[in-house]
């Protein structure tokens, strides 16, 4: 019997929406929030406080968390190396999958989810870099960060994406 990839519970869809929840929030946040809930019981809890506090509070949380430094949501703060040894690297592997900075960092755990999203819907496993090793280089930093973001959100969007970031990335254990 063939071991399953490590990862395998990923869901293309929902590391995307991970991303998107780890990037500035817009008013389509917040409407998307409402359809994504339907279908992602992990957001479910975090919908009636967010619907109340609206987006003004919600901008100035992911301030507070991401941009001056409560919980950073870039690799760099967490790990050395980052994905790929160097953002210039990174920016090489995101070149040629195609896909677009849209002025986030290269280690930016948005940008390495999208990264991997495209990776697991490319079905590259054996490929030279290969799955397992963009597993373990994630599992490395993510549990740290999704830490932070249940210690330090004030908001329970944050505190539910922290734990649902934690319940992906934790298992990454490579015990035989």
């Amino acid at each position: 019997m063939q071991n399953p990839l490590p990862g395998d519970q990923l869901d293309v869809d929902e590391l995307c929406i991970l991303s998107g929840l780890l990037s500035p929030p817009t008013q389509d946040t917040l409407e998307a929030m409402e359809e994504m809930a339907e279908s992602w019981a992990w957001l479910k809890p975090a919908l009636p406080e967010l619907l109340a506090v609206g987006l003004p509070l919600l901008r100035e949380e992911y301030q507070r968390l991401f941009v001056t430094g409560a919980c950073p949501a870039r690799e760099s703060a967490w790990s050395e190396p980052i994905l790929a040894g160097s953002a210039h690297n990174l920016m090489a592997l995101y070149r040629q999958a195609g896909i677009a900075l849209q002025g986030r960092a290269p280690d930016s755990l948005a940008m390495e989810l999208i990264y991997a999203a495209w990776y697991l819907e490319q079905d590259l496993p054996n490929s030279p870099y290969g799955w397992q090793a963009l597993w373990e280089h994630l599992c490395g930093w993510v549990p740290c960060f999704a830490r932070c973001l249940q210690e330090r959100a004030n908001m329970d969007i944050y505190r539910v994406l922290g734990r649902r970031l934690e319940t992906l990335f934790a298992p990454c254990r490579s015990d035989p």
